[in-house]
């Protein structure tokens, strides 16, 4: 009897305790939390560098020189007697100037090739597949250059080049142009003098300037350059390619405004902004 109860003492603390191991068993290992991975390290991207130039220009520079001649440089002036080795270090000189800061037309003055320097510098905008063979030793260096950065000297046969990568910038035109004998190009039926063609230009100017006027038709008749046929149009044109009055007058206009009469080496011109 006692025994009896005893068991029933036994299975009555195993309920209670919610089925405790049996006597002698270890006890169960609580069930091991499982955590989850830390998340995988995601790398940046790396952006790509932005372009040097504006889109478009990849394939189309702008660009302005100063070159130091030596004496026997080809092209050199006769008044040029500075030897190589002093022409490199001149260059180099200018060249530091340009990367402190100093603006391109205050060293202009300094170059000896005439051409550039009466146009203070600009070498004018081409496209790549139309780069002048004069300057080819330059094309490579300017078009990796970005806006507004100057290249290391570069030796050329004219003499040492520094070159400076512009933004290319453009004008559409039309003009009238007035020859006189002795400008440039000026064909030998040309007779009028300075003052006359001046004159002339001045009275087309008027003509051109009343309300409601025809430029085009103007230009087609009294124009004197091969232009004509075209109604004057010169097309869209970077700078650097005019004479500096031409561009300068040009720039400054906007969309169908004339200039007044300007005068280059070519004549008189009276210039309309088309675009």
């Amino acid at each position: 009897m006692k025994r009896a109860a005893l068991s029933c003492l036994v299975l009555l603390l195993a309920a209670c305790d919610g089925g405790a191991a049996k006597s002698g068993e270890p006890p169960a290992e609580p069930a091991k939390k499982v955590e989850a991975p830390p998340p995988a390290k995601t790398e940046a991207v790396a952006e790509p560098p932005a372009p040097k130039y504006p889109q478009g220009e990849a394939d189309e520079a702008c660009a302005k020189i100063v070159v130091v001649a030596w004496q026997g440089a080809e092209g050199a002036e006769p008044t040029v007697t500075r030897d190589k080795a002093a022409a490199q270090t001149r260059a180099e000189e200018l060249r530091s100037k340009l990367s402190s800061g100093r603006a391109f037309a205050d060293l202009a003055g300094e170059s000896d090739e005439p051409k550039t320097k009466a146009k203070g510098g600009a070498m004018g905008t081409y496209a790549k597949d139309k780069w002048p063979e004069k300057y080819a030793p330059l094309k490579d260096v300017v078009f990796a250059l970005g806006i507004g950065e100057t290249s290391a000297v570069v030796e050329h046969p004219h003499g040492f080049v520094v070159a400076q990568r512009c933004k290319v910038e453009k004008v559409h035109s039309r003009h009238i142009l007035v020859r006189y004998a002795g400008a440039k190009n000026a064909e030998a039926k040309i007779k009028r003098s300075k003052e006359e063609a001046q004159k002339l230009a001045t009275e087309l100017h008027a003509e051109a300037s009343k309300a409601g006027a025809d430029f085009e038709a103007l230009a087609k008749k009294r124009s004197e350059d091969s232009s004509a046929e075209r109604g004057g149009d010169l097309g869209s044109v970077g700078r650097g390619m005019f004479a500096p009055a031409f561009e300068a007058a040009a720039f400054a206009l906007k969309p169908g405004e004339l200039s007044s009469v300007v005068e280059t080496d070519f004549g008189f011109h009276v210039i309309q902004r088309v675009d």
